[in-house]
């Protein structure tokens, strides 16, 4: 969103009740010069359709961490960006609008995991709601152990579609990672998961530091 258009915003009167309730919420918690840009850019969300609160908890962000009041309004602008990106690529994998709030800020997380965009939008199209963000959680946790993102994304559609419950996907991940433990590679790790499914055992979190790289990515969260 280009300056312009955070100007024309900040110009524009204030809805009275979501206004007051998102500068209260603001108010002595971010630089006071940000609070009108980031209260319009947060109202113009509102409008548009797209999730507030992940804006209004990024801004909140900036504040503890004691950010300049341009970084804020850039970082709340960036992560409104973000949603409306997710809410895009969600209608192009089928979702109906009004998108749920929900599944664009999981989608939203995921983009900024450095998902690709085109994996991502494969997840979205071939999972239905409730297992999309356990999947790409699942997804991420590969991809950031440096697995193959088309094959990671393949394993855990496959997963699901196998009957694998959404609250054991992060279970098929681990999985791999311990295959890799033991001495397999990547790819023969991912195969071999994938002959066992739907059949899984729990398995016990993966130690520190057996996996080069290892670390578990944060669940998902606004952005």
């Amino acid at each position: 969103m280009r300056r312009w258009v955070v100007l024309a915003l900040a110009a524009s009167p204030a809805l009275p009740l979501a206004g007051q309730s998102v500068r209260g919420r603001l108010e002595g918690r971010i630089p006071s010069a940000a609070i009108p840009a980031v209260d319009s850019l947060i109202q113009f969300a509102s409008q548009d359709g797209l999730p507030t609160e992940p804006l209004i908890q990024k801004a909140l962000e900036g504040g503890a961490k004691h950010v300049a009041e341009p970084r804020i309004v850039a970082a709340v602008q960036l992560s409104l960006g973000q949603l409306r990106d997710a809410r895009d690529l969600l209608i192009r994998a089928g979702d109906q609008p009004p998108v749920l709030p929900a599944e664009m800020t999981t989608v939203a997380w995921a983009l900024r995991r450095g998902l690709p965009t085109p994996l991502v939008e494969r997840v979205a199209a071939a999972l239905g709601r409730p297992p999309r963000a356990a999947a790409m959680h699942a997804v991420a946790d590969l991809v950031a152990h440096r697995f193959d993102p088309d094959s990671a994304v393949g394993l855990i559609i496959e997963a699901v579609h196998d009957g694998v419950p959404r609250e054991r996907l992060l279970d098929v991940s681990t999985a791999v990672l311990q295959q890799v433990q033991r001495g397999h590679t990547r790819a023969e790790a991912l195969a071999m998961v994938q002959r066992q499914l739907p059949n899984l055992p729990a398995p016990a979190k993966p130690p520190r530091g057996n996996v080069a790289g290892a670390r578990r990515p944060a669940s998902p969260v606004p952005p």
